[in-house]
């Protein structure tokens, strides 16, 4: 197909202006950290308030002036932070993905979106009491963690934005800029988890508030198909909520091992539910290692730690390519987190809420169909 033949299938939204914008910042825009230490600037004030912004969330990928044909404008690197100015469904769709033909219109050019993840930028009021602590979200594309309360300190990780973490102190620096020290569920003595306040929007009860509390439990269940990858919530018989899902798969390191991570298929039950959970595992020194801390909204619900929970590190929905677990949009992870039963309320648990054996027929039921 040539790529005239294929514009007339696209649907796009453009904004006009904000793409000459965009053209305009060109590169300067890459990274716009000093350094790996400093926080990064405004990207809403970088773009001139775009609608929307991706977070690069891979390496070295192609931005085309119509895709998928053309020569690369330039190339995307991982933790980049692009505005978002339109979205196309286009075809013929790429041969490594064809369950999904949603390109990103980023002012050069297009990208495709399966490591572009859509994010937002808001700043927020530090919160003036800390008291016991709180959960908290991440609402910039990504918050960089310190080991001190200051800009410049030492840091490793980037706190993706929706990512959930617990609040537990707050300290001010020299420069009057407000910081929250998060609590470090791998290594619960640590004191190094320090993130600029104004990042951190406090969650509050109506974020933890069940969704159609009135609907009995035992008329709540949720079903997964694999072969579709597509999750959806029924009350009774009616399809109240769907979304696509990236389920597990299995994998083969260099050395021609095979690791096994398919989703359970069967019936199960939501058994444990917690706002936010590091999760470290598969096999070191492997493409399939994962190290993430933050993973918002995790609805388990298998003996062998498999939940529902929001993913932040990939934008790729529609193919097996989890660790077991059930990947969705954070928003698609709140929602189904308020929605099943038991409900948990903001100050229910520290971590993890679990499911008494016997009150296990009030949980939500959790069918996967191949």
């Amino acid at each position: 197909m040539s790529p005239s033949s294929a514009l007339p299938r696209r649907t796009a939204l453009k904004a006009g202006f904000a793409t000459l914008a965009a053209l305009a910042v060109g590169r300067r825009a890459r990274f716009a950290l000093a350094d790996g230490h400093n926080e990064p600037i405004s990207y809403n004030e970088l773009y001139n308030n775009p609608p929307l912004l991706g977070h690069v969330v891979n390496w070295h990928l192609p931005v085309t002036p119509d895709p998928p044909y053309g020569d690369p404008v330039r190339y995307l690197e991982k933790g980049e932070v692009v505005p978002i100015y339109g979205a196309a469904h286009i075809e013929p769709r790429l041969r490594h993905y064809p369950h999904n033909d949603l390109w990103f219109d980023v002012g050069e050019g297009y990208v495709h979106s399966a490591y572009v993840v859509p994010v937002r930028e808001q700043f927020n009021q530090p919160e003036e009491v800390i008291g016991d602590g709180f959960w908290g979200e991440i609402t910039v594309p990504y918050s960089v963690q310190h080991r001190q309360p200051k800009a410049g300190s030492a840091g490793y990780y980037r706190m993706a934005y929706r990512s959930v973490f617990f609040v537990v102190e707050r300290a001010d620096d020299d420069q009057g800029a407000a910081w929250y020290r998060l609590y470090q569920e791998q290594n619960p003595g640590g004191i190094w988890w320090w993130v600029r306040a104004r990042d951190v929007r406090r969650l509050r009860a109506e974020d933890f508030a069940p969704i159609s509390p009135d609907v009995p439990p035992e008329a709540k269940r949720i079903v997964i198909n694999l072969s579709d990858q597509l999750l959806t919530c029924y009350e009774n018989d009616s399809p109240v909520f769907s979304t696509r899902i990236a389920s597990g798969t299995g994998y083969r390191d260099a050395a021609g091992r095979v690791y096994g991570f398919e989703t359970p298929v069967g019936e199960h039950r939501v058994t444990r539910k917690t706002p936010a959970r590091h999760m470290i595992g598969g096999p070191p020194g492997t493409p399939q290692f994962y190290d993430l801390p933050g993973v918002p909204w995790c609805t388990y619900f298998a003996s062998g730690g498999a939940a529902i929970h929001g993913t932040y590190w990939h934008n790729d929905f529609g193919r097996p390519r989890s660790n077991g677990c059930v990947n969705v949009t954070g928003d698609a992870a709140h929602w189904i987190y308020r929605w099943t039963t038991p409900s948990v309320g903001a100050g229910e648990g520290y971590y993890y809420y679990w499911t008494p054996a016997d009150e296990l027929e009030n949980a939500t039921a959790i069918i996967i169909e191949k």
